[in-house]
């Protein structure tokens, strides 16, 4: 659903005579990115023209996200900051869209910030509701899936994502995914395998699978094809050189995926499995359907078959229940398997969740002692893992030139990361080139590391 607050747009098309250029602001995770790619295209091909910088942009486009409160926060800096632009004449016209829309609901927000011109939710696999939340002509979108929309990369060109299913079915009791983007949906695998193939096309080296959990892809699907067979067959695409799997549940990561993690060169040893927790009380509480003996069985499976392999995981402090000795059951599980990469998440009672009706609830002081105390074991994991990269030569792939906070571009330094790096969330390394030649964004350079700063790590091609 659109609410215009300007009459002229009534008739859900964008005036292209007021309107001429446009910027999009994406907030959240990468699945939220996707969308916003998808959208810089479809507004593209309607003759818009695309700036990074939305100062002096005609419209701006405000992807949302709505997953937690501190996120629902941001969003409404952004939207304030950007009806300042409004009012002081940089910019014509907001849109705001996605995941906090569709969470707190278009006419309260509309209400609050009455100044936006355009609101809508989050897009799903209907035609429709993406020609209406582009307010664009339905007549020129065909009839077709998200998955047959191509994207305008907003990515480096070398590294993209591929997302292989939207929504989830899983509902844990601290999740408002399922209310925002509905059950899980698998994307089917020949529409995924033509993405994949027009993204190596581009150029792109380094593929990031991601989904709400992607080791349940293709369960929903009437042929019930394997998460295997689809990494397999991307695997045989030529110029991808790289593939990284994010958000991989535990409960589905089965034998074959991990022999083919073992077995295949391009499936990066670097593997997301958000766990959340690990004390069976809280995990039944949270509704994770697994146990901790599980959990290390599996873990257990990876460490052994899978050289040189980086874990990353999510965990969740101050669940309600959590007392300090199922505190201290998470942190000495932490310190055993030793988490190369961790994100660490205070408990947010998330409106119209299971968990928010829990009433044993920790204290607001011990839940930020807990943050800051697992949020320094993991950080010290990390250290360690790049102290032991210390005079090892390691295949570092270049994201471009280091530039400095004034706008400096560094000639001879560049930034880049190993296979134990994913975009955005993990550590860099810094590389001096002393030779003459330029290196280009997504090339791979043997990488002498000399030394580290906190996680990440200093080197000179070798």
């Amino acid at each position: 659903m659109i609410i215009s607050n300007n009459s002229q747009t009534s008739d859900n098309k964008i005036n292209k005579i007021n309107c001429i250029t446009f910027s999009i602001v994406s907030l959240g995770c990468p699945k939220n990115l996707v969308d916003s790619e998808r959208c810089v295209r479809q507004m593209r091909e309607q003759g818009y023209e695309f700036q990074v910088e939305p100062d002096g942009s005609d419209t701006v486009v405000l992807n949302t996200c709505g997953f937690l409160k501190s996120a629902r926060d941001e969003a409404r800096e952004y939207i304030r900051a950007l009806i300042e632009l409004k009012n002081n004449g940089r910019i014509k016209r907001i849109i705001v869209r996605g995941c906090m829309t569709q969470f707190e609901g278009i006419n309260r927000l509309a209400d609050e910030f009455p100044d936006v011109d355009e609101w809508f939710g989050a897009p799903n696999n209907d035609s429709k509701n993406i020609a209406g939340s582009l307010n664009l002509d339905q007549n020129q979108i065909s009839a077709s899936s998200q998955a047959d929309i191509e994207r305008d990369i907003l990515t480096a060109n070398h590294v993209a994502y591929l997302r292989i299913a939207d929504g989830c079915s899983r509902r844990c009791s601290f999740c408002t995914i399922p209310e925002i983007r509905g059950q899980f949906r698998s994307e089917p695998k020949n529409k995924l395998l033509a993405e994949s193939n027009r993204l190596a096309q581009r150029g792109v080296k380094e593929l990031v699978i991601i989904a709400q959990e992607t080791t349940f892809w293709g369960t929903d699907l009437p042929e019930k094809p394997s998460l295997v067979e689809l990494l397999q067959q991307i695997a045989e695409i030529d110029g991808i050189r790289w593939i990284r799997l994010m958000y991989a549940y535990p409960g589905f990561f089965d034998d074959e995926l991990i022999s083919l993690f073992a077995s295949n060169e391009k499936l990066l040893p670097y593997i997301d499995i958000p766990l959340q927790h690990i004390n069976d009380a809280i995990l039944n509480r949270m509704n994770r359907r697994v146990t901790r003996k599980e959990t290390e069985k599996l873990l257990d499976n990876l460490r052994n078959k899978i050289d040189q392999l980086v874990l990353r995981t999510s965990l969740i402090v101050g669940f309600p229940g959590e007392t300090d000795t199922i505190f201290d059951e998470l942190v000495g599980f932490v310190d055993k398997w030793k988490f190369e990469r961790a994100g660490v998440f205070a408990f947010s009672a998330e409106p119209r969740t299971p968990a928010a009706k829990f009433q044993d609830r920790i204290p607001k002081a011990t839940i930020e002692r807990r943050f800051r105390q697992l949020t320094d074991i993991c950080n010290n994991h990390a250290v360690a893992w790049g102290k032991r990269q210390k005079n090892n030569i390691v295949n570092v792939q270049i994201d471009g030139n280091y530039i400095d906070d004034s706008g400096y571009v560094e000639p001879n330094l560049y930034v880049g990361r190993t296979y134990a790096d994913a975009p955005e969330i993990d550590p860099i390394v810094y590389v001096t080139n002393n030779n003459k030649d330029k290196l280009e964004s997504g090339c791979l350079v043997n990488c002498e590391i000399l030394e580290t700063e906190g996680s990440n790590l200093v080197g000179i091609v070798a």
